[in-house]
């Protein structure tokens, strides 16, 4: 008998795993990183991702599209609109801890000199790292983890964006809050 390969991918701890759908997916961005429930998503800055992605997050909507249970299954749609609602709440924390940065929360400390990390090695970096993994599941970064999330800002930084050190902030935090660790429950 030959051994099939799995790709690595741990077996779950969880006999169960659910996906958290659109509310809890919401309300645990909004928590996680400390925002106000209607700054986590809005499409094009007026209308709750809730109402627009809500069904394809595994919701009902009975009034507008008769959708009156949930799918047993996620729908194609459903990576992107967790993908898209989640990096709307990293990009607003991001926002939030770059103009201000002495009541900042995530990226605390993460000292930027012309757009760059000033030191991706730095343990302020480490700090945030840490912070945000926590945020989204609920345990500390194994050191490969976090050495993953310090390698993403030097490879985000050989892109040339015009801003790495926030696009590696936004990069970090989507990667960590849409990771099957944080979407599932």
């Amino acid at each position: 008998m030959t051994p099939t390969y799995d790709g690595g991918v741990a077996k779950s701890q969880k006999g169960n795993l659910r996906f958290k759908g659109p509310e809890r997916l919401s309300l645990d961005l909004a928590q996680a990183l400390e925002l106000p429930a209607s700054a986590v998503c809005n499409e094009l800055g007026k209308y709750p991702c809730l109402d627009v992605h809500g069904v394809a997050l595994g919701g009902v909507d009975p009034y507008q599209h008769s959708v009156y249970e949930t799918a047993p299954v996620t729908g194609a749609a459903t990576p992107l609109a967790v993908e898209r609602t989640v990096l709307s709440a990293c990009n607003a924390r991001v926002a939030l801890d770059v103009n201000a940065p002495s009541s900042a929360v995530v990226f605390k400390d993460v000292a930027l000199t012309g757009g760059k990390l000033k030191d991706a090695a730095s343990p302020a970096v480490a700090t945030a790292m840490t912070s945000l993994v926590r945020r989204a599941w609920l345990r500390d970064p194994t050191q490969e983890e976090r050495d993953t999330l310090v390698q993403l800002a030097r490879d985000v930084e050989a892109t040339g964006t015009p801003n790495p050190g926030v696009a590696w902030m936004q990069a970090a935090c989507l990667a960590v809050f849409s990771s099957a660790e944080a979407v599932f429950y």
